[in-house]
């Protein structure tokens, strides 16, 4: 007799009835609840090709709950997440015309000017003292 171990125990669902999980028999339920009043209530008054695109429309995010994962994440937690990324708390990039190293580059640059010059300052006292010392 063999038995099937998942490797990881959180990926591992329990299939409640014709192999779907409790969560994805639920959602198939309500999205027939909603979706067969709607079209034996909707087709004689929109027709049958538009109720069945109004049913589609309908049904897909109803199984999106149920089927739907990304990552490991249900579908309400990945829509909570696209949420906040997009409209909650967006990347905002700004443009900057001078680039981080090139303050750095600048601070460096500085700092050698002035140690040039206190080596020029140096040079010329002790020239100076040369001439003092001559005369």
């Amino acid at each position: 007799m063999k038995i099937k171990i998942p490797k990881e125990i959180t990926d591992y669902k329990e299939k409640f009835l014709f192999g779907l999980t409790v969560r994805q028999l639920v959602s198939a339920v309500v999205a027939l609840a909603i979706c067969v009043p709607l079209f034996i209530f909707g087709k004689d008054y929109l027709g049958e090709d538009m109720v069945g695109w109004i049913i589609i429309l309908v049904a897909i995010p109803v199984f999106a709950f149920g089927f739907f994962r990304y990552d490991g994440m249900p579908f309400e937690k990945f829509l909570a997440i696209l949420y906040r990324q997009k409209w909650v708390e967006p990347q905002k990039r700004k443009y900057e015309e001078l680039p981080v190293f090139w303050e750095c580059r600048e601070e460096i640059i500085e700092s050698e000017i002035a140690h040039q010059l206190a080596a020029i300052k140096t040079n010329s006292r002790k020239s100076k003292r040369k001439e003092r010392v001559n005369e």
